[in-house]
């Protein structure tokens, strides 16, 4: 993990008192995530609360309540990500996907851009697809 192989990072990233209130056994797990621009996370949900914190950069996120999970297509080994090909839904055109995944285009959504600073809260079971749109450096805090 990377504060384990730079653990001075650590006095750099303060916990956002929001992680410390979930229901779990207090334990907060962290991820980091920089990339350049165009990089792409697919559909998918998390199995544990989210408050997503961005850095650097711009990031772009497409929310879906838990409510569209069917429309969304999840796969039958890993029931938290999707079937959608292709995975970036915003350069993909609607009869990219009408043969394979018709349920998709009646999906209800919302969108959301992060700039430096700002933090989203993603609730166990949302679905969201992830692009950011410039160098960016996000951490998201799993509670």
């Amino acid at each position: 993990a990377l504060f384990d192989q730079l653990p001075c990072l650590e006095a750099d990233l303060r916990m956002p008192d929001l992680a410390l209130c979930g229901d779990g056994d207090g334990t907060v797990l962290r991820q980091v995530f920089f990339g350049p621009e165009g990089t792409v996370t697919p559909v998918h949900c998390d199995p544990y609360e989210n408050i997503f914190c961005q850095v650097v950069g711009v990031k772009y996120l497409r929310l879906y309540a838990p409510s569209e999970s069917q429309r969304l297509y999840p796969r039958e080994d890993m029931k938290n990500n999707s079937q959608l090909e292709p995975v970036d839904v915003l350069l993909a055109d609607a009869a990219a996907y009408q043969e394979k995944f018709p349920e998709f285009l009646q999906a209800e959504f919302q969108d959301v851009v992060l700039h430096p600073g700002d933090v989203l809260y993603l609730p166990l079971g949302w679905w969201h697809f992830v692009k950011s749109f410039s160098t960016s450096i996000s951490v998201a805090f799993h509670f």
